[in-house]
């Protein structure tokens, strides 16, 4: 249980430092679109960074809320033939596979609604 604590812990501030270089390249990638000076996909842009910022972080965060409680359940039996360790890895396999899977497509679905509201708010 005590190396449970311990993998959960690093997975915590390894999100956390996820999160800011997923928002840090967001933020470069529209600065890069903005400097070349065409104002129409500087603001569309804009929209489907953020979109695809706020989007990756609550699938994924969704994702693995979703899929801990079952891959505990799943992963002990294989903790209790390994001595704890291999129930670390899979946990950390199922929830991270999730996290990453839920992350892509709540990416990929924020982008499309900036895109939408980007498209509806335009003049």
């Amino acid at each position: 249980m005590d190396e449970v604590a311990k993998a959960a812990k690093y997975l915590k501030y390894g999100g956390h430092i996820g999160i800011a270089l997923t928002g840090t390249a967001s933020s470069m990638k529209v600065q890069e679109v903005c400097r070349a000076g065409e104002t129409e996909a500087c603001e569309k842009i804009r929209y489907t960074e953020a979109g695809s910022l706020v989007g990756g972080v609550g699938g994924g965060t969704l994702a693995a809320g979703l899929v801990s409680p079952v891959a505990g359940s799943i992963c002990v039996a294989i903790g209790i033939g390994s001595g704890g360790l291999g129930g670390v890895v899979c946990g950390l396999i199922v929830v991270g596979g999730a996290s990453f899977a839920g992350g892509a497509g709540g990416a990929a679905g924020g982008e499309w609604m900036g895109e939408f509201i980007y498209e509806r708010t335009k003049p």
